[in-house]
């Protein structure tokens, strides 16, 4: 289970926008003072909730499966790879195309890709549904 504590930024109808500061793994270090490695970023999620019980500014916990990551990291990384590595070597050997050219459409290929699952974000927001709940 993915947890992440954070404060609600604004509430609109059954639509809660919850901020939560994304930490590295190694800025819970207590080395972190004097390493440039650690990083914390702030973030904001929009939950849907018809509860009702949620106010502006309260601590909440923001939840979500494992699955969910997984699902991202495919779509976002794993997709794209193959993608890349299918088009190099197709480029190079059914079209014969030189390096350079082979290389270029396996980048230009991403621009689709990337443009379909921008238009596709919506429906991919009901795969990537998040919790929220009271913090203890």
């Amino acid at each position: 289970m993915i947890e992440h504590e954070g404060i609600i930024e604004k509430i609109n109808g059954n639509h809660i926008t919850v901020r939560i500061l994304q930490q590295s793994a190694c800025s819970a270090c207590h080395a972190k003072g004097v390493c440039m490695a650690s990083d914390m970023k702030e973030k904001l999620v929009d939950i849907s909730d018809t509860s009702g019980l949620y106010r502006v500014n309260e601590s909440v916990v923001v939840t979500g499966k494992e699955s969910i990551g997984y699902k991202a990291i495919l779509w976002a990384f794993i997709f794209p790879l193959i993608l890349l590595i299918t088009m190099l070597i197709l480029g190079i050997t059914i079209w014969h195309f030189n390096e350079t050219e082979a290389a270029l459409g396996s980048i230009f290929i991403l621009i689709p890709y990337y443009f379909i699952l921008y238009l596709l974000r919506h429906k991919m927001a009901n795969t990537f549904r998040f919790s929220i709940k009271k913090t203890n």
